[in-house]
């Protein structure tokens, strides 16, 4: 029941994220006079579908573990083009530098404009939680208490960067467990500073460690936004989590991602599952969470991506003429590997851990 729950829940998250992605780049292509042959939400076989007016088949396949729009001249789903492919009217190569940048970065800017766009919404129906970084209370024995931290202190900057949420704090002390962390605090009007170590927390259940600071907040409020104001808030809230990931990749990048924290499909479905039970707030809020991180990792220099392809156009900017088809096509396929073997082993690791969760 609850795996059948968290697939739900999963296929709830993912099928928006990867249909408005697509969309992106769907609508670009036509806005370009590029032929779109196949709109796809997920791999493999199809389960169902229809073609429109435009000879453009809209299916659901049967992996549902992303998607893809296969335009005039591509070969596979993964864009290769063919041979002939530019002397094909209406296709992807025959377009021009400039509509081809717009095409394939269409699709990560419409994962941003939904994953605004859904905060927004929530702001504006449900409100918008805010929590002053007062601390309300101090945990005997945690950091907080080692360090010197007292009721009352108002926590302004860590690591100096200005923070004025308890949830902006959070996210810093989450991804820094026992790593050095430089906090400013406010107390009485006199601006000290402070060096802590966040204890490390291992959490059995999740598999994953992360950073606690050992306080309390003294409560906050929720309130509902005017359309200009949400909008505002939604746009600088989902920059903060762009900059989050953007550490995140980075940790990963630099061998030092804390336990945990890279996922793959399965983990994405456990949590799901976990956010659904919590309502439909907080299952609206992940999924604009996860579509401004598809957004992302997309722009990424990563062939096979999105801004592997993006990558292409600047190289064929700077050269004056594009790679030959032999190489990007060797480039892409060697992406694909990559992603695929990183798809595999996280998959593996997801699945390991849920037989070793603690829960």
């Amino acid at each position: 029941m609850a795996f059948g729950f968290s697939l739900l829940a999963f296929l709830i998250v993912l099928t928006p994220v990867v249909f408005i992605h697509e969309l992106g780049h769907y609508w670009a292509a036509r806005r370009s006079g590029v032929t779109v042959e196949v709109f796809s939400v997920g791999f493999g076989p199809e389960i169902f579908g229809f073609t429109d007016r435009h000879n453009t088949r809209w299916k659901f396949s049967a992996i549902p573990l992303g998607g893809y729009v296969k335009m005039a001249g591509d070969t596979n789903a993964a864009s290769a083009p063919s041979e002939d492919a530019m002397s094909i009217k209406g296709s992807f190569q025959s377009a021009s530098l400039k509509a081809k940048a717009f095409i394939v970065s269409m699709g990560p800017i419409f994962n941003f404009i939904l994953g605004i766009v859904i905060i927004t919404a929530v702001y504006i129906g449900y409100g918008k939680v805010t929590i002053p970084t007062v601390v309300g209370g101090v945990q005997e024995g945690s950091a907080a208490e080692t360090a010197g931290l007292k009721i009352g202190d108002r926590i302004t900057a860590v690591n100096g960067t200005s923070v004025s949420d308890f949830g902006e704090l959070k996210t810093y002390i989450f991804e820094s467990p026992g790593q050095p962390v430089l906090l400013e605090i406010d107390r009485d009007g006199r601006i000290m500073t402070f060096d802590i170590k966040p204890d490390v927390v291992d959490d059995k259940c999740m598999m994953v460690s992360y950073g606690r600071l050992g306080v309390m907040s003294m409560g906050g409020e929720i309130n509902q936004l005017g359309p200009v104001d949400a909008l505002v808030a939604a746009s600088g809230d989902s920059f903060t989590m762009s900059l989050a990931m953007l550490r995140g990749i980075g940790r990963l990048a630099s061998g030092n991602a804390n336990k945990g924290e890279i996922g793959g499909p399965v983990k994405i479905a456990e949590i799901s599952g976990r956010v659904a039970s919590q309502g439909l707030i907080s299952l609206a809020m992940f999924v604009a969470i996860i579509s401004i991180n598809l957004g992302l990792v997309n722009l990424l220099p990563v062939p096979s991506l999105d801004g592997g392809h993006l990558m292409f156009f600047g190289l064929e900017a700077v050269m004056g003429k594009p790679l030959s088809l032999k190489a990007q096509d060797m480039i892409m396929r060697l992406g694909m590997a990559l992603l695929l073997t990183l798809i595999v082993t996280v998959t593996f690791i997801d699945i390991s851990s849920l037989f070793m969760a603690e829960c």
